[in-house]
């Protein structure tokens, strides 16, 4: 698993709450297939999908091989699966992606009317991406050394959620994924950071834990 610690745990717990078991669940990007193994241990039928067909090692979903940076492939996939899934998953994918807006609209294509979409990223506005952007001007997990694992557009809540209200979206719920607590304390650096930035905790506001930030969306049903 290639993921934040308690971050596949969090995202099933909550596809859980929202979608009734048995339900099809799409992972768009499902990397080496760790969360799509775990939704089909508690019930799910899923399809996978990513541009790396031999890393994949979930036997038990569906796999499809798609290369995301090839728009012709990407759109073929989108038009053939619109409105099939009970929840559509981007997990740890948008930071990797060009044009968040189209790739947003792309997971709401693909959802059922009432489904949900979940979106996972990075969370820029943690404490310890505010405390490295104060010194560096960049956010946590979006230097230079971080386009060997392809984060080329950092996200806000902010923005996430200004993208799916305006798409449509309903219900959109946004908070902290995965560990980094208020206080977390290491053998590294991170604990000193951590003691520098508690005395301004009181005047921060946003989604200041969490590496990563989850948001919860569901598309609408149409009127008839």
């Amino acid at each position: 698993m290639k993921a934040d610690m308690g971050l596949h745990a969090q995202i099933a717990d909550t596809i859980a709450r929202v979608v009734p078991a048995g339900g099809k669940i799409l992972d768009f990007g499902a990397g080496e297939g760790a969360l799509s193994l775990r939704l089909i241990d508690i019930g799910y039928q899923v399809v996978s999908v990513d541009k790396e067909e031999f890393d994949f090692q979930c036997n038990g979903a569906k796999f499809t091989r798609v290369d995301f940076d090839s728009p012709e492939e990407l759109n073929s996939f989108l038009t053939s699966h619109a409105g099939e899934f009970d929840a559509v998953l981007g997990i740890e994918v948008i930071e990797h992606v060009q044009d968040q807006w189209k790739y947003v609209r792309g997971l709401m294509a693909m959802v059922k009317q009432g489904g949900t979409v979940l979106i996972t990223t990075p969370n820029i506005s943690s404490w310890l991406s505010r405390f490295m952007f104060f010194f560096t001007g960049r956010f946590h997990g979006f230097g230079d050394s971080s386009l060997s694992y392809g984060h080329i557009h950092p996200i806000s809540p902010w923005e996430l959620n200004l993208i799916l209200k305006t798409l449509g979206a309903e219900n959109i719920q946004i908070g902290p994924a995965g560990t980094l607590p208020a206080i977390y304390l290491t053998n590294n650096r991170l604990t000193l950071f951590n003691l520098m930035v508690l005395p301004f905790r009181p005047f921060m506001r946003g989604i200041l834990d969490g590496w990563c930030v989850m948001a919860v969306a569901q598309k609408p049903f149409l009127d008839v």
